[in-house]
């Protein structure tokens, strides 16, 4: 195992789609920093987002333990210890940079545990500039081709303009890199750890022209920044390709500001010290399956596969990756990271995830069969947010369970992942035995990790097909 002395630094970078990286296969976008990254770190191939979306995934990966059999969007459990409090509590400096809004704001309170903290402010629908500025705000083009309800892309230019964004080291991606850097320099001496929340690329999509130019240049139409979440129809050829190109560019700015950061990590003398993490929470769709944005999309690939690269002092030095096939989720985060800096949790913690850390040194170990992504069951008063979405992933298949959308729900697919790992050819009607195989393995996990003991909320295929 690593040193007990060990540092580590988590860079989770929001919606990054798993195949935006060219480890991956991703040929669509330019992303060298992360590619050279991927080079000298352990790759894992079958990662899988746990409980979704935002909010529910860093409480699986603060707290070790699975949110969405339990509880869905809200504030972060305040009776069990989180991975910040156990290694403040070991000793170690705990810094979290976010510009995140949803994890602080509203007495969200995932900040708790770290012995420091800060957050850049504005992201989204962060209630920064005062309301008689948002109101001012264009709504360029049609407002129905926006996610609803439309003030957050009001909000979103009304603080953009409060802050004062004029150049590409004033985008909060640029910012919350700086502050990591900055943040960098004080830590070194003590052992510590990380945690970089960039909200960037989730929308709204407004990348330096720059970046966008790289993807489709001359186009001078209706940028739609905060594209609807549902079915992508509404759009011309052209607005959709607008959309996926400030996407892509969105995800080139990460990149270029991650290379920033992991280049101060060797320039500051941490390179032998330091573990290096990148991963996102889930991605989402561009055009993908007739879809853009995410929540009412089901959980296929593009939005249920994440990254996650861990590169450790050892592969740097001898510049080259491992690639691991087993299924691994971030509720394993917490204990690959306890394990990693040498720090034992406390008796009364019940992780719920597996320590990957024998990865990180060649070994190989059993994970799980099957990987659960999933959004609590319970109905919310989001309409943006539809309750119920489940995915069974294996090595082999993927069973899929779009949500519930006010008491309907589409019936389930099946796609054979060997076959069709773009998920374009539903097999359940062929296949109904994998599939109740693959819905047994997610009732057995829901009685295992739900708390208070409540039937399996979601019914078998043969009931919805």
């Amino acid at each position: 195992m690593p040193s007990k002395k060990t540092n580590v630094l988590v860079l989770n970078s929001d919606s990054f789609r798993w195949d935006n990286l060219t480890v991956h296969g991703g040929a669509a976008v330019h992303t060298p920093n992360l590619d050279a990254l991927a080079r000298c770190s352990v790759v894992f191939e079958n990662a899988y987002a746990g409980s979704y979306p935002t909010l529910p995934h860093r409480t699986d990966a603060f707290l070790g333990t699975w949110a969405f059999p339990n509880v869905g969007w809200g504030p972060l459990d305040r009776t069990v210890p989180t991975l910040a409090e156990v290694i403040s509590a070991a000793g170690a400096d705990t810094f979290l940079e976010l510009d995140c809004p949803h994890m602080v704001k509203q007495g969200h309170y995932y900040e708790r545990g770290f012995s420091a903290w800060r957050w850049e402010r504005g992201h989204e629908n962060d209630n920064l500039a005062p309301k008689s500025l948002v109101r001012k705000m264009p709504v360029p083009g049609d407002p129905r081709k926006y996610r609803q309800p439309v003030w957050p892309v009001q909000q979103h230019q009304a603080n953009m303009l409060f802050r004062g964004r004029q150049r590409d080291e004033d985008y909060l991606m640029a910012v919350v890199a700086r502050n990591a850097v900055g943040d960098l320099r004080h830590l070194k001496g003590n052992q510590f750890f990380m945690w970089v929340d960039m909200f960037d690329p989730h929308e709204p999509f407004d990348p330096p022209r720059h970046y966008f130019d790289r993807y489709y240049s001359g186009f001078d139409g209706v940028l739609y920044t905060v594209p609807v979440y549902g079915r992508c129809d509404c759009y011309s050829k052209e607005e959709l390709q607008a959309i996926r190109a400030a996407y892509l560019a969105e995800s080139t700015m990460v990149d270029h500001w991650l290379g920033y950061v992991v280049s101060a990590v060797k320039d500051l003398g941490l390179d032998e010290t330091t573990v290096i993490v990148f991963t996102s929470d889930h991605g989402l769709c561009y055009g993908d399956h007739g879809f853009t944005g995410k929540n009412f999309a089901p959980l296929y690939g593009n939005v249920a596969r994440i990254p996650l690269l861990v590169s450790t002092p050892e592969t740097r030095a001898a510049d080259k990756s491992r690639k691991v096939k087993q299924l691994v989720q971030p509720v394993d985060l917490m204990p690959t990271i306890l394990d990693t800096m040498g720090i034992k949790p406390p008796k009364e913690w019940k992780g719920e995830g597996v320590s990957l850390a024998p990865f990180l040194v060649g070994d190989s170990i059993k994970t799980r069969d099957a990987a659960f992504s999933g959004q609590y069951a319970a109905s919310s008063p989001n309409p943006n947010t539809p309750a119920g979405h489940l995915r069974v992933s294996t090595q082999e298949s993927a069973l899929i369970f779009p949500p519930d959308l006010g008491g309907t729900r589409e019936q389930p697919m099946l796609f054979n992942l060997k076959e069709d790992p773009s998920e374009t050819n539903d097999v359940l009607a062929k296949n109904p035995g994998v599939a109740q195989k693959l819905y047994a393995k997610y009732a057995e996990f829901f009685r295992t990790y739900s708390r208070a003991g409540d039937d399996v909320p979601i019914p078998a295929p043969a009931e919805l097909v």
